[in-house]
């Protein structure tokens, strides 16, 4: 089987669109030209990817399995052709991490890397996928959380950072005394829901009964420092995410009385294979300290 990068994109872009006519006008394709696209791939596949009706197309299950390898491989096409074109011999340093560590953690991969003359591009992904873009050899290095992973891959532990309650300095929460999560009800809560002590977290918030419509899981951490920043928001997420803005006052911790031990490991993560490589080193190196 043959599967075209083309039918893949034209696929995404309906996904994306939930129609195909709203996708083929992404494309400036004909609504005829995706449907019979989206036609023979089907074929192609023997499974139907979409449930059609007069309001538009939405992904059947095969679809939804579809759709983040379609995306995996467009990425890869893209990248494919970047490298193909690069006009200098620069090393090149693939790097994926989730989008919650790249503030605090590309600056010091940059440093890292400065002195070697290294050409680094950036992909936000989820742990799991990190690890599969190292063993498929599409990422070269990357940061992750606890998750399984084949001996084809190596991760370092090199952080723990703690779950904070932040708020801004004039935020009710941030003048009271001895406060404890029932106190938090009364707000809106913006939670980034990583690491061990979320799920027990969680459960003692709702316990607390706080309303539904004031409770937001929300991803990356930088948007919930970002609520926390305007004083709309009480803020759950890791010390590390808001160190500066803690240090400066633009936040203030809340120290919880009775928030569970919730912290989140970080690891560096690279193929076994490349643990001696000069660019492995300089990172393995700088995230050790």
């Amino acid at each position: 089987m043959n599967l075209s990068l083309d039918d893949l994109k034209v696929f995404q872009t309906v996904a994306a669109a939930g129609s195909f006519g709203r996708g083929g006008a992404l494309l400036h394709l004909s609504q005829p030209t995706v449907s019979e696209r989206m036609s023979r791939l089907e074929r192609d596949l023997g499974q139907r990817l979409f449930l059609r009706s007069g309001r538009g197309v939405r992904l059947t299950t095969a679809g939804e399995r579809l759709l983040p390898y379609a995306d995996r491989l467009l990425t890869l096409a893209d990248e494919a052709v970047t490298a193909a074109r690069a006009e200098d011999e620069r090393p090149r340093l693939r790097v994926a991490m989730h989008a919650t560590f790249a503030p605090s953690t590309i600056p010091r991969v940059l440093d890292a890397l400065a002195p070697l003359d290294v050409e680094v591009t950036c992909t936000d992904a989820h742990s799991e996928d990190v690890v599969r873009f190292l063993h498929d050899g599409s990422a070269d290095a990357g940061f992750v959380v606890p998750c399984p992973h084949p001996s084809t891959v190596t991760v370092e532990p090199f952080l723990a950072t703690p779950v904070v309650c932040v708020v801004s300095p004039g935020h009710e929460l941030a003048r009271a005394q001895r406060p404890g999560i029932r106190d938090l009800a009364a707000f809106a809560v913006a939670c980034n829901t990583w690491g061990d002590g979320a799920a027990r977290f969680l459960s003692l918030l709702r316990a607390a009964a706080i309303p539904s419509s004031r409770l937001h899981l929300v991803s990356p951490a930088e948007t919930v420092a970002n609520l926390a920043r305007r004083g709309t928001h009480v803020g759950l997420l890791t010390r590390s995410t808001v160190a500066a803005d803690l240090a400066t006052g633009i936040l203030v911790e809340v120290p919880l009385a009775d928030l569970p031990r919730w912290e989140i490991i970080v690891g560096l993560a690279y193929r076994t294979e490349d643990a001696d490589t000069e660019p492995i080193r300089a990172l393995r190196t700088a995230f050790r300290h």
